[in-house]
């Protein structure tokens, strides 16, 4: 099992390994990584945001997905930046049951 850090570029991977795609982000324009479709044989563990160590408006942040690939094929994985305020409702939709 290895530990993968990457840009958005295809890669080829082993079965049990994690991939940690770093998107460069800028939140202070209102734009945010998301995903659009993630291929069967890829599962989603985390999403985190990295902010800038630089204190001024409009610096770059990062939006790191992290991936464990859990089954052998050519899986798509796509992404989009777009605007907070375009994100419809239905994709924000959600249900937390807690017990």
């Amino acid at each position: 099992m290895k530990h993968i850090t990457t840009g958005p570029r295809d890669l080829t991977v082993d079965v049990g390994d994690t991939i940690e795609l770093h998107l460069p982000e800028n939140t202070s324009r209102d734009y945010c990584w998301s995903t659009t479709r993630i291929g069967k044989g890829l599962n989603l563990r985390d999403i985190r945001f990295v902010p800038s160590n630089n204190p001024l408006p409009g610096a770059t942040s990062e939006r790191v997905f992290y991936l464990r690939a859990k089954r052998p094929g050519t899986w798509p994985l796509s992404l989009r930046m777009r605007r907070h305020m375009d994100l419809s409702a239905a994709l924000a939709d959600m249900t937390v049951t807690v017990t």
